[in-house]
């Protein structure tokens, strides 16, 4: 069977603000939920952007591993749900080799299971932590970290974390600034002040 491909918009090998510790963090391209006053708006059109086979990034990932201390990897979007066949190739490969996997996703689990998209459970069977459901800019979060709306919900799937992590001031919601080799700013993390 041919490895899936993926549609990313962006990555970063090492960062303190999309989950729990060190991360890697990888940005899905496209999203059809169109939560309003989503933060990533250019990572929502439907278009190809960066197609790459599912297990491209596994190179980067374990070097990320040995050279920043990354404890895993954390999948946003756009919607990764959307291409859970791919990420659950790369979530599967990541915990084989003993790294983490946290997802946010627009979508609610545990609602109608038929809702979700193709090869969804696959996905969310390769994941630590799931945060779910869509950002409502109107039910800003002010307490939890990472999340926007009090409506997201963690999920815990397996024992690598706890309900600790959402309040632990190690993790305090923030933004980090990079200055690409390109001239490029980057800035990821939470851009909200709620």
């Amino acid at each position: 069977m041919p490895e899936p491909m993926l549609n990313l918009a962006a990555w970063v090998a090492c960062t303190g603000m999309e989950g729990p510790g060190r991360r890697f963090a990888i940005w899905t391209q496209g999203c059809h939920l169109r939560c309003k006053g989503c933060c990533n708006q250019s990572y929502l059109p439907l278009v190809p952007r960066e197609l790459v086979p599912a297990l491209h990034l596994l190179p980067a990932i374990l070097e990320a591993r040995e050279q920043h201390g990354i404890e895993g990897i954390t999948l946003l979007g756009g919607e990764p749900m959307i291409q859970a066949r791919g990420l659950s190739v790369l979530a599967r490969a990541v915990r084989a080799h003993g790294m983490t996997v946290m997802m946010f996703t627009g979508y609610v689990l545990g609602s109608d299971a038929h809702a979700l998209p193709d090869g969804a459970q696959d996905l969310l069977a390769a994941c630590d932590v799931v945060v779910d459901g869509p950002f409502v800019a109107t039910r800003g979060e002010q307490v939890r970290n990472w999340v926007g709306s009090t409506n997201q919900r963690f999920h815990y799937l397996t024992d690598a974390y706890d309900v600790s992590i959402e309040t632990d001031p190690r993790y305090r919601n923030g933004i980090e600034v990079r200055f690409e080799r390109s001239g490029t700013l980057r800035v990821n993390g939470f851009p909200f002040l709620l």
